[in-house]
């Protein structure tokens, strides 16, 4: 049987082309109820693959996996041990419910492994967490051996990082790639209506915005801008004692003569409206309205439909 089925979908395949490139009558076509059988009987009689098989679904390596470590670190792999069998991507988010960052990780479509570190209320915290050199090797090296802990046969490490945080989550980004070494490993920063700033000393009256605390992620949108890195940012209309995200937003666009697009468009959620954007290169930003603690919250729970598309786009691209 399976000679026949090589034979007579050889012919069929070989002389249908050539009768129809040489100005002849082409071959009859096969009934489409036989080419899939007939495709798959020639696949296995010549050992190759035509037609994509479906991988038939293990439990114990497709369900996903969970864990939360005593540190309160979550280590979340939402497609099971066989996504993380070889270089797999990776999220790290800072400040966010898991409740909220599971659910949309999972839908994005990434795949890979989120990890979310909760370290308390303020950005101090985040950043006094990660001001030391090796603190992200550290992370990445317990990661990794929580995901081989929930996978035996995980890979040794990740292949591409992205960081991520929301409100005070900032904080540990900006010291991640004030890093030259850590930026440069980093390929995509997503911050969800979180960066702040200080004033220039003399310039708090004029809201001056800090132009050393600007400088890791100004510089990171110099890469972004050049498409060699990913940054995305949403930011509320909130105003605070502090630069707010709307004034540092507006610094970053100032620096790199970016300019935004004005738009009355609804958001994610409901009562979200998003007043203007700015894209150039692999930089992209979303402006909302909004003055209050729910609408500080609705950019947490919109992350996914706001932020994630961005990354799954630059990780779903093949690198030239």
């Amino acid at each position: 049987m399976r000679v026949i089925a090589a034979v007579v979908l050889g012919y069929f395949m070989v002389v249908g082309k050539a009768g129809s490139e040489l100005g002849g009558p082409a071959a009859p076509k096969l009934d489409e109820g036989m080419t899939g059988p007939a495709v798959a009987e020639l696949d296995r009689a010549l050992g190759i693959a035509l037609t994509d098989e479906p991988v038939a679904f293990d439990e114990a390596l497709d369900s996903a996996r969970r864990v939360v470590t005593p540190g309160g670190r979550v280590v979340y792999v939402p497609d099971g041990c066989r996504s993380v069998a070889q270089p797999y991507d990776l999220l790290i988010h800072f400040h966010g419910a898991p409740t909220v960052m599971e659910p949309a990780f999972e839908r994005s479509g990434i795949g890979g492994v989120l990890a979310i570190l909760n370290l308390g209320i303020g950005s101090g915290a985040y950043e006094d967490a990660f001001q030391d050199p090796m603190s992200l090797d550290r992370l990445l090296g317990r990661v990794s051996s929580v995901v081989r802990d929930l996978c035996p046969s995980a890979h040794a490490a990740p292949a591409r990082i992205a960081l991520s945080g929301w409100s005070a989550g900032y904080g540990a980004i900006f010291r991640i790639i004030d890093r030259q070494k850590d930026a440069q490993r980093v390929d995509a920063v997503l911050l969800s209506d979180g960066l702040h700033a200080g004033f220039e000393p003399d310039g708090k009256i004029k809201r001056e915005v800090n132009v050393d605390q600007m400088a890791p992620f100004s510089l990171y949108m110099d890469e972004a801008v050049a498409g060699r890195k990913l940054m995305a940012i949403t930011h509320s209309s909130i105003e605070t004692p502090y630069a707010s995200t709307t004034e540092t937003a507006n610094f970053l666009l100032a620096q790199h003569g970016v300019t935004r697009v004005p738009m009355q468009a609804q958001g994610p959620r409901p009562g979200m409206v998003m007043t203007s954007r700015a894209d150039a290169g692999s930089f992209h930003l979303q402006g909302y309205a909004g003055g209050n603690e729910q609408a500080h919250a609705d950019h947490l729970h919109s992350f996914g439909d706001n932020l994630l598309p961005y990354l799954k786009e630059l990780w779903n691209t093949p690198r030239g």
